[in-house]
């Protein structure tokens, strides 16, 4: 299980090398605060990647489900979607690069 704990921001600024490392290496998750309220979280750069990979997932997911329910509404099969998006990456593609792709 992953440690918390508080420090404060002016210890943050004098002892930056040994904080850091008790976040890197030692998979501490330090809430940092300023005036005695939660002002920021310190946390190792793998488990930022992990979080934003898990939000990522997650707003895709809300984007296919809500495109599903979309073509759902406008009756249009699975083939007419997918048609139409190739139409529109086809577009884009000719405004990006000022012709038709290869």
């Amino acid at each position: 299980m992953t440690r918390q704990a508080t420090i404060t921001a002016s210890d943050l600024q004098r002892a930056s090398g040994s904080v850091l490392k008790r976040v890197a290496v030692g998979g501490e998750h330090l809430v940092i605060e300023r005036g005695g309220y939660p002002v920021a979280v310190l946390l190792s750069y793998q488990e930022y990647e992990s979080l934003m990979r898990e939000r990522a997932l997650a707003n895709h997911r809300e984007l296919v489900i809500a495109l599903s329910q979309e073509a759902e509404r406008q009756g249009l099969t699975e083939e007419q979607l997918l048609a139409e998006l190739e139409d529109v990456k086809r577009q884009i593609f000719e405004e990006t690069y000022g012709r038709r792709p290869p």
